[in-house]
């Protein structure tokens, strides 16, 4: 499966760069992923992108399940991602670190910039210090996730292998002092679900899962 680009966001307007035509509406029902690809950029021009964070569960804007790398995804695709957030990176002049994030259609493989965003970021580092920390990383957000008011907590797991990093999530949560609460328990249900431990995300997990 090839990846095919829609739409890239550049400093000015939307710019069509290559793929189909630019009136692409977007990934059919149940077939949209979220995916961040983030780039740095030293003062003296090297630029670096990271791995796919994926959002493999979230609710309007707000991410409850970030996973890195992203579950199933093919690496022309992760490829092209990267090489589409570089060139924003370029096109903006970026220094820093910023995220570029991505609409993707799961069985086509058309995606779409929706948002490019640059960070304050220390001037000390340099690009080649921009690596993961660990083969596997998953972040969830939980306590304020439900209600925007409330302050967002980040658990971020890391470890060797998806499996282990499930495990340690799950573990996480539950040993987590304070009451449960409605958000630990659907978070704790979408990480410990067949289909998500299967690698399903997004649109179709929430189909699978209810």
């Amino acid at each position: 499966m090839g990846a095919k680009v829609s739409t890239v966001v550049s400093s000015g307007s939307a710019t069509s760069r290559r793929g189909p035509p630019t009136d692409y509406a977007g990934p059919a029902a149940g077939r949209e992923r979220r995916l961040d690809i983030h780039v740095f950029v030293s003062a003296g021009g090297d630029l670096a992108t990271g791995r796919a964070w994926e959002r493999c569960v979230w609710r309007e804007a707000r991410v409850l399940i970030a996973e890195c790398p992203a579950p199933h995804l093919a690496s022309s695709i992760e490829s092209a991602l990267r090489t589409v957030a570089a060139n924003v990176a370029r096109d903006r002049g970026w220094q820093g670190m910023g995220t570029v994030a991505f609409s993707l259609d799961d069985r086509s493989g058309v995606f779409r910039v929706i948002d490019a965003e640059a960070q304050a970021h220390p001037e000390t580092m340099a690009a080649a210090d921009y690596e993961p920390v660990a083969a596997h990383a998953l972040e969830v957000r939980i306590d304020g996730c439900g209600d925007r008011r409330l302050p967002c907590t980040r658990l971020l797991v890391c470890g060797a292998t998806r499996g282990e990093v499930l495990r340690r999530a799950y573990r996480a949560l539950s040993e987590l002092p304070g009451p449960a609460g409605v958000d630990r328990a659907f978070l704790m249900n979408r990480i410990a679900s067949r289909a998500f431990c299967s690698g399903m995300t997004g649109t179709r997990l929430d189909q699978a899962v209810g």
